[in-house]
Protein backbone atom coordinates (compact mmCIF):
# COMPACT_ATOMS: atom_id res chain seq x y z
CA UNK A 1 0.00 0.00 0.00
CA UNK A 2 1.49 3.31 -0.87
CA UNK A 3 1.31 6.13 1.92
CA UNK A 4 0.48 9.88 1.48
CA UNK A 5 3.44 11.16 1.58
CA UNK A 6 4.86 8.41 -1.34
CA UNK A 7 1.67 9.90 -3.55
CA UNK A 8 2.68 13.43 -3.24
CA UNK A 9 6.23 12.63 -4.61
CA UNK A 10 5.32 11.18 -6.96
CA UNK A 11 6.13 12.55 -10.85
CA UNK A 12 3.42 12.12 -14.08
CA UNK A 13 4.74 8.97 -15.81
CA UNK A 14 4.28 5.45 -15.69
CA UNK A 15 4.96 4.70 -12.36
CA UNK A 16 1.63 6.49 -11.34
CA UNK A 17 -0.19 5.43 -14.58
CA UNK A 18 0.48 2.42 -12.83
CA UNK A 19 -0.17 2.75 -8.98
CA UNK A 20 -3.44 4.54 -10.47
CA UNK A 21 -4.25 1.54 -12.57
CA UNK A 22 -3.87 -1.10 -9.88
CA UNK A 23 -5.15 1.62 -6.85
CA UNK A 24 -7.91 3.19 -8.73
CA UNK A 25 -9.12 1.95 -11.50
CA UNK A 26 -8.78 -2.21 -10.21
CA UNK A 27 -6.68 -3.30 -12.36
CA UNK A 28 -4.65 -6.96 -11.61
CA UNK A 29 -1.57 -8.45 -13.77
CA UNK A 30 -2.45 -11.37 -15.23
CA UNK A 31 -1.53 -14.55 -13.57
CA UNK A 32 -2.97 -17.34 -15.10
CA UNK A 33 -0.51 -19.15 -17.44
CA UNK A 34 -3.45 -20.35 -19.91
CA UNK A 35 -4.39 -16.88 -20.18
CA UNK A 36 -0.97 -15.30 -20.91
CA UNK A 37 -0.12 -18.05 -23.49
CA UNK A 38 -3.19 -17.40 -25.06
CA UNK A 39 -2.59 -13.03 -25.27
CA UNK A 40 0.67 -13.64 -26.25
CA UNK A 41 0.12 -15.64 -29.29
CA UNK A 42 -1.96 -12.68 -30.53
CA UNK A 43 1.08 -9.81 -29.20
CA UNK A 44 4.81 -10.22 -28.91
CA UNK A 45 5.92 -8.59 -25.92
CA UNK A 46 8.99 -8.04 -24.10
CA UNK A 47 9.74 -10.31 -21.03
CA UNK A 48 9.39 -7.58 -18.86
CA UNK A 49 6.06 -6.59 -20.11
CA UNK A 50 2.65 -7.61 -18.46
CA UNK A 51 -0.95 -8.61 -19.40
CA UNK A 52 -3.17 -6.32 -16.92
CA UNK A 53 -6.67 -7.52 -16.57
CA UNK A 54 -9.22 -4.84 -15.93
CA UNK A 55 -12.26 -5.68 -14.12
CA UNK A 56 -14.41 -5.22 -16.51
CA UNK A 57 -12.94 -8.55 -18.36
CA UNK A 58 -10.31 -6.69 -20.69
CA UNK A 59 -6.70 -7.03 -21.25
CA UNK A 60 -4.23 -4.51 -21.71
CA UNK A 61 -0.38 -4.19 -22.65
CA UNK A 62 0.39 -0.93 -20.48
CA UNK A 63 -2.05 1.15 -18.86
CA UNK A 64 -3.35 4.67 -20.30
CA UNK A 65 -1.47 7.69 -19.23
CA UNK A 66 -3.78 8.72 -16.67
CA UNK A 67 -1.07 11.27 -15.30
CA UNK A 68 -0.51 13.22 -18.51
CA UNK A 69 -3.56 12.74 -21.10
CA UNK A 70 -6.96 14.39 -20.12
CA UNK A 71 -8.98 11.56 -21.94
CA UNK A 72 -7.55 9.02 -19.99
CA UNK A 73 -7.70 11.22 -16.55
CA UNK A 74 -11.44 11.72 -16.89
CA UNK A 75 -11.73 7.61 -16.72
CA UNK A 76 -10.36 8.26 -13.72
CA UNK A 77 -12.86 10.81 -12.58
CA UNK A 78 -16.07 8.53 -13.56
CA UNK A 79 -14.20 5.33 -12.06
CA UNK A 80 -14.96 7.74 -8.60
CA UNK A 81 -18.21 8.41 -9.79
CA UNK A 82 -19.26 5.33 -9.62
CA UNK A 83 -17.54 4.89 -6.22
CA UNK A 84 -19.97 7.90 -5.21
CA UNK A 85 -17.34 10.48 -5.06
CA UNK A 86 -17.46 13.63 -6.62
CA UNK A 87 -14.78 15.67 -8.01
CA UNK A 88 -14.26 19.09 -6.53
CA UNK A 89 -12.17 21.45 -8.32
CA UNK A 90 -11.04 24.84 -8.11
CA UNK A 91 -8.23 26.80 -10.38
CA UNK A 92 -6.87 29.63 -9.33
CA UNK A 93 -2.75 31.09 -9.44
CA UNK A 94 -1.56 28.76 -6.73
CA UNK A 95 -2.41 25.83 -9.09
CA UNK A 96 -5.19 23.18 -8.99
CA UNK A 97 -7.05 22.23 -5.61
CA UNK A 98 -9.08 18.61 -6.46
CA UNK A 99 -10.54 16.38 -4.14
CA UNK A 100 -12.58 13.48 -4.44
CA UNK A 101 -15.73 13.55 -1.28
CA UNK A 102 -19.21 11.66 -1.50
CA UNK A 103 -20.47 14.84 -0.84
CA UNK A 104 -20.28 18.75 0.49
CA UNK A 105 -20.58 17.83 3.90
CA UNK A 106 -17.90 15.67 3.67
CA UNK A 107 -14.11 16.92 4.28
CA UNK A 108 -12.29 16.52 1.43
CA UNK A 109 -8.85 16.00 1.62
CA UNK A 110 -7.40 18.58 -1.21
CA UNK A 111 -4.02 18.13 -3.40
CA UNK A 112 -2.82 21.20 -4.87
CA UNK A 113 -0.46 21.04 -7.72
CA UNK A 114 0.20 22.95 -10.96
CA UNK A 115 -0.61 19.88 -13.09
CA UNK A 116 -4.43 19.38 -13.53
CA UNK A 117 -4.36 15.68 -15.00
CA UNK A 118 -1.50 14.87 -11.83
CA UNK A 119 -3.45 16.35 -9.00
CA UNK A 120 -6.48 14.44 -9.98
CA UNK A 121 -4.47 11.20 -9.93
CA UNK A 122 -3.07 11.72 -7.02
CA UNK A 123 -6.68 13.10 -5.04
CA UNK A 124 -8.08 9.85 -6.15
CA UNK A 125 -5.39 7.80 -4.54
CA UNK A 126 -6.06 9.17 -1.45
CA UNK A 127 -9.18 8.33 -1.38
CA UNK A 128 -8.46 4.64 -2.09
CA UNK A 129 -5.45 4.73 0.51
CA UNK A 130 -8.13 6.27 3.43
CA UNK A 131 -10.51 3.76 1.96
CA UNK A 132 -8.12 0.53 2.73
CA UNK A 133 -7.39 1.89 5.92
CA UNK A 134 -10.78 1.76 6.87
CA UNK A 135 -11.33 -2.08 5.21
CA UNK A 136 -7.91 -2.87 6.90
Amino acid sequence: MISRKEIMQLSNGRETDIIVAEQVMGWQIETDEAKLKQLNRYISQKAEDYWWRTPEGGWYCDPPAYSSEVAATWKVVERMKTTGRFLFLFQGPAGNKVAFAESLASNPDYITEKNLTGAICKAALMVSVRAEHVVG
